[in-house]
């Protein structure tokens, strides 16, 4: 495990150390538990992030946490268990104390790991309190320069003339990986998938020519994008995206109800009493209004995605939802 201080609780909040923070980063049933609103935190605050560190994933949970530190008046520290989908880092905030002690970073790949990966031990969308959704960036479909498509529309002409065509994703079950089978269900297109290690060989291969199509989220992708070794064809979000304003959204091309991408939330385990909740979503909230943090989330691609507890609950539920007859067709 790797657990690192975010910030002692006096840390300013200045756009120069959340940059060196990023760079750094480079069923169960529960007792009920009764804690004092006056005493929250009562030490450290531990989030656990389920993935590797220097991920995007990673980069965004420190940054947060940096951003939180302070109206906390205690540490955070960020604690990388990384396995399973995520599901591992999942299971030990399911198992820990409800007393806001423990939290989670929280995506959509643990919003569809109960229909992923059927031997959990916990439920990966009722066995937490959600506290409030974080950040969003849509992913970016793209072409090889050497398909010679440069449209949306010209991949759908050359499928359905009859073109074998494949496309990588960073891995199987990923949301990348979901979101292009949704894709494929919703037009009907017959596309081979080539799962990779990573977003970065799915771009390598790309590049290379030696895949026609690929899916990442729109962030790691820019610098490929903007140098055009790669032809971006759509997005998978309903709107356009400030970083890279000149590719379509799939919304404007036909699919009007595809709004997906990478999303992060905080999570606590199921049972965290409400003040404890109120407290951190008012601290997340107040954290989200930092013109540092939202610069650093556009350069990354995301845009701050600030919500209740409620809202937040309600937009896994429906992402689960939606990838749902996704999961079932491919048998995952």
């Amino acid at each position: 495990m790797n657990e690192k201080p975010c910030c002692p609780s006096s840390s300013p909040i200045t756009r120069r150390s959340v940059l060196q923070l990023l760079g750094a980063g480079a069923a169960i049933s529960a007792p009920v538990w009764s804690y004092a609103a006056a005493a929250y935190p009562t030490g450290p605050v531990t989030l656990v992030v389920p993935f590797s560190a220097g991920g995007q994933f990673d980069s965004i949970g420190r940054a947060v946490a940096l951003a939180m530190a302070p109206d906390l008046g205690k540490p955070m520290l960020v604690e990388n268990t990384g396995g399973a989908g995520g599901t591992i880092a999942g299971g030990k905030v399911a198992r820990a104390k409800p007393d806001g002690q423990t939290l989670l970073l929280y995506g959509g790949n643990l919003a569809t790991a109960g229909d992923i990966y059927k031997s959990l031990d916990y439920d990966p969308l009722n066995d937490f309190q959600a506290i409030s959704r974080l950040s969003f960036a849509p992913h970016v479909i793209m072409a090889s320069p050497s398909s010679g498509m440069t449209t949306f529309k010209q991949l759908r002409d050359k499928v359905n003339g009859g073109a074998k065509l494949s496309y990588g994703s960073p891995g199987v079950g990923t949301s990348m990986h979901l979101t292009f089978e949704l894709v494929k269900q919703q037009m009907g297109l017959d596309i081979l998938h080539v799962p990779y290690k990573g977003g970065a060989n799915v771009m390598t291969d790309l590049i290379a020519g030696n895949i026609d199509l690929g899916i990442i989220a729109i962030g790691p992708a820019l610098n490929f994008i903007k140098s055009k070794k790669v032809v971006p064809l759509g997005l998978t979000s309903k709107a356009r995206s400030k970083v890279a304003p000149e590719i379509p959204s799939l919304s404007e091309l036909g699919l009007t109800d595809l709004d997906t991408g990478s999303w992060a939330g905080l999570s606590a385990p199921k049972a965290t009493p409400a003040n404890i909740v109120e407290r951190l979503n008012q601290s997340v909230l107040k954290a989200l209004q930092s013109a540092d943090l939202k610069r650093m989330f556009e350069e990354q691609g995301f845009i701050a995605t600030p919500t209740t507890p409620a809202q937040m609950k309600e937009f896994a539920v429906q992402e689960a939802k939606a990838f749902s007859s996704v999961i079932r067709n491919l048998k995952l």
